[in-house]
């Protein structure tokens, strides 16, 4: 155990000593280890989780541009719709995204804890 003192209220404040946590990936096999470790690469975010979405955005931005579809009403409605519907996916897959990011997170901290500082 451990003392620490502060200032403002003048006290001391007895702490236990944090015992660090085993790490997962120290209890298991070399190939079960290696196993884990590549399949937890591998499944980090990249930055390539969205660019199909952008790269269809652009190809209906084109579509729109065309004088194609600027004559013809009804495709150019068409257009507008998948523009639309596009969109939606795009938010959609933000907020999956997010939720991906923090799962993989806990899963890192899972295998690899962080070792938290005394201060």
């Amino acid at each position: 155990m451990t003392w620490d003192y502060y200032e403002e209220g003048k006290e001391f404040i007895l702490k236990e000593k944090k015992v660090p946590k085993k790490k997962l990936i120290d209890s298991l096999d070399a190939k079960a280890r290696k196993k884990l470790k590549k399949t937890l690469q591998s499944a980090e975010p990249t930055e390539f989780f969205g660019q199909d979405f952008t790269k269809l955005g652009d190809l209906i931005e084109v579509l729109s541009e065309l004088d194609l579809t600027k004559s013809d009403k009804k495709l150019d409605k068409k257009v507008k719709s998948m523009g639309e519907r596009n969109i939606d996916i795009v938010a959609t897959a933000t907020k999956l995204r997010k939720e991906y990011e923090l799962l993989f997170r806990q899963l890192r901290d899972l295998v690899y804890p962080q070792k938290k500082r005394d201060d």
